[in-house]
């Protein structure tokens, strides 16, 4: 099943930019056929935040902020939270089915040359943020990314803070948030390729028959 668009839009992100503080963390799992086996995040941010994003979402015409931020998927494909904690909430989006990304200029999944590659620019800021002053410095320090992503295989190329094995975390603060690229390359295990697995089950089947020949021999 296919998302028509992220439920991790870059209008919300500048939206809250815009208001106050947010934490945003993301974790995603990719197969090996290119798809995401799941994909879930979490949005935390301040009461008055939250305020900003239901009016904003009302202003286009949408009755919640729920509809507003799952009106571009198909129906089913996301469950919905919002768990609350005195003046903080956090917003929870978890895929329920396998998805597959359509918007590949911004968001990318793909097979090249026998490597898998995700690539994620959905964060990234048009404006100059290299050239903030102090104040605008100072506003994004409140902004936080933590980004979870687990490969097919093992992961050869990224930019991501840690990485272990098939797994890759990034940790962004402040303007990295807005100019940092979500970017992995992995290679794509044996076990994927199409009938494969069915080779080994027939080569593991033939073996078990010939040992029990013997042994009646």
């Amino acid at each position: 099943m296919r998302a028509k668009r992220s439920i991790l839009c870059i209008l919300i992100v500048f939206l809250v930019l815009s208001c106050g503080c947010f934490t945003l963390e993301v974790h995603t799992k990719v197969n090996p056929d290119a798809t995401l086996s799941s994909y879930s995040l979490d949005l935390t941010t301040s009461q008055f935040v939250y305020n900003a994003l239901k009016e904003s979402a009302k202003e286009q015409g949408y009755s919640s902020l729920r509809e507003s931020m799952t009106s571009n998927a198909e129906p089913g494909t996301y469950k919905y939270d919002e768990i609350w904690d005195g003046d903080t909430v956090t917003i929870s989006i978890a895929s329920t089915q396998p998805l597959q990304s359509t918007d590949p200029e911004k968001w990318q999944i793909k097979k090249e040359s026998g490597y898998m590659i995700y690539d994620d620019k959905r964060l990234l800021s048009d404006e100059t943020i290299e050239d903030s002053n102090e104040f605008t410095e100072a506003m994004l320090s409140s902004a936080g990314v933590h980004y979870y992503l687990e490969m097919p295989g093992k992961i050869i190329d990224t930019n991501a803070n840690v990485v272990d094995g098939n797994k890759a975390e990034w940790h962004l603060t402040g303007s990295e948030v807005f100019t940092t690229e979500i970017y992995a390359k992995s290679e794509v295990p044996v076990f994927a390729l199409p009938g494969f697995g069915a080779l080994i089950a027939l080569i593991g089947l033939s073996c078990a028959t010939l040992l029990l020949i013997r042994k009646r021999v």
